[in-house]
């Protein structure tokens, strides 16, 4: 969670801090020190690359195409 408030969210690790209240200032930064290393960037990149193959090769729910077609009928009308 720590990487991602702080690349998703583009929190700093003050942000963090005080977010996670049970996380003292020094616990992020080794966690973003962590991160920068390297090993966590690449379990990252590595999980985006599934999602991202899963999305290519996955049927669209019926679900999902009700809702885009929803969406597209609200901005149409707008």
């Amino acid at each position: 969670m720590i990487v991602m408030d702080y690349q998703g969210r583009g929190w700093s690790a003050e942000e963090i801090a005080w977010q996670y209240a049970y996380l003292t200032l020094a616990e992020v930064h080794a966690a973003l020190a962590y991160y920068h290393s390297g090993e966590i960037a690449q379990e990252l990149e590595a999980e985006s690359a599934d999602v991202e193959r899963l999305r290519r090769t996955t049927p669209e729910s019926p679900l999902l195409k009700r809702l885009r077609a929803l969406k597209a009928q609200m901005q149409h009308q707008a």
